[in-house]
């Protein structure tokens, strides 16, 4: 298991999606728990697997730790049970995100782009983001040309922050 997240994140404009009507997509809800400890953000969240025609092919739900940091940081995640995480879900205490997550392949490389298009108080903000596996990787890579300006390092845009201070003032 690797423990540091290693990415970089983009706006997209409506405008320049990729056709999205034939992927199938995840439905997601993440919260956060605030003042557990102050060198690290935790966050649960629940995955609905969904077909292009909103058929529910299963769900998943995690635990994640956080470090502070924006394009790289430590990361811990689990897998909980169903059970697990409505146990904890009410510790969020409504700071969470919602939003449609799509995996698309990169082409002409190994990296996959996870293309958030947020719901609710967020509708209209759409993101995506590169994982890599080291900072060389991210650093060297082009950004795709449906990709609009990058955000890695603005920590307005971290769900964390979006869920606790809502959007940034260049978006309202």
């Amino acid at each position: 298991m690797r423990n540091t997240e290693i990415e970089r994140k983009f706006l997209v404009s409506k405008d320049n999606l990729p056709d999205l009507s034939k992927r199938n997509y995840m439905d997601v809800s993440q919260g956060y728990i605030q003042n557990i400890g102050s060198n690290y953000i935790y966050r649960l969240r629940q995955v609905l697997h969904m077909s292009p025609n909103g058929y529910s092919l299963g769900e998943q739900y995690f635990q994640t730790i956080k470090g502070f940091g924006l394009k790289v940081r430590e990361e811990y995640e689990i897998e909980l049970l169903r059970p697990q995480y409505h146990q904890l879900w009410p510790l969020c205490k409504n700071i969470s995100i919602h939003k449609y997550r799509y995996e698309i392949a990169i082409e002409g490389c190994e990296y996959e782009a996870y293309l958030d298009v947020y719901k609710n108080e967020f509708e209209g903000l759409i993101t995506v983001e590169v994982e890599f596996k080291n900072e060389a990787e991210c650093d060297s890579f082009v950004p795709l040309s449906w990709f609009g300006r990058e955000v890695t390092q603005e920590k307005e845009y971290t769900n964390f922050s979006l869920s606790v201070n809502g959007l940034p003032k260049d978006l309202v």
